[in-house]
């Protein structure tokens, strides 16, 4: 039946979901280390949110405790970090690589498309932070909350991928082309 949020899954039915719960968490979470950021700090804020997503899996969520349950916990604190980290890259870093565009309508289009999302990756784990340890809320809108949150981040990487394709950034960082500068990339 549908849990009151994602992490619930690693224990509601026994621990059905527990391997499949785990498993996409250290995957997206030893994508995210592997992949290699545009600029140093966009990969250390990957390598930080890859970091975070498999201490999600590792410190699993308080079952069982009903109203006696912590509000703050190493699961929570490292799902908030996680999306942070991944709302910085997207709000902060996504607009390094645009330098290689030329249409000044189609930039403006990603940096409104990737702040909108980076908003979005704040406002679902404050949204869900608020209706569970708030106002301990236990039910399936967190789910819901949490789902969107998931989506956003999974948007903005369709969305950069997209731009990315329409341009020669990939190529020209495979070949050592692009100069990475402190905070910008050339």
């Amino acid at each position: 039946s549908l849990q009151p949020s994602m992490s619930a899954y690693y224990h509601a039915g026994g621990g059905a979901m527990r391997d499949e719960f785990v498993g996409i968490l250290f995957a997206v979470g030893v994508f995210l280390y592997l992949y290699k950021g545009y600029t140093i700090h966009e990969n250390y804020a990957l390598n930080l949110a890859g970091l975070f997503a498999v201490l999600v899996a590792i410190f699993p969520m308080e079952w069982g405790c009903g109203t006696g349950c912590k509000r703050f916990t190493v699961h929570g604190t490292c799902a908030i970090f996680f999306f942070l980290c991944v709302a910085y890259v997207c709000i902060f870093r996504a607009s390094d690589t645009l330098s290689q565009m030329t249409d000044q309508i189609k930039i403006k289009h990603y940096k409104t498309a990737y702040t909108l999302l980076g908003v979005g990756m704040i406002a679902s784990p404050a949204i869900a932070f608020i209706l569970t340890v708030v106002l301990r809320l236990q039910r399936s809108i967190v789910f819901f909350v949490e789902a969107t949150g998931i989506y956003f981040f999974a948007t903005y990487w369709l969305v950069k991928s997209c731009e990315i394709s329409s341009t020669n950034v990939e190529e020209m960082a495979m070949h050592g082309k692009l100069r990475v500068m402190p905070f910008r990339m050339a």
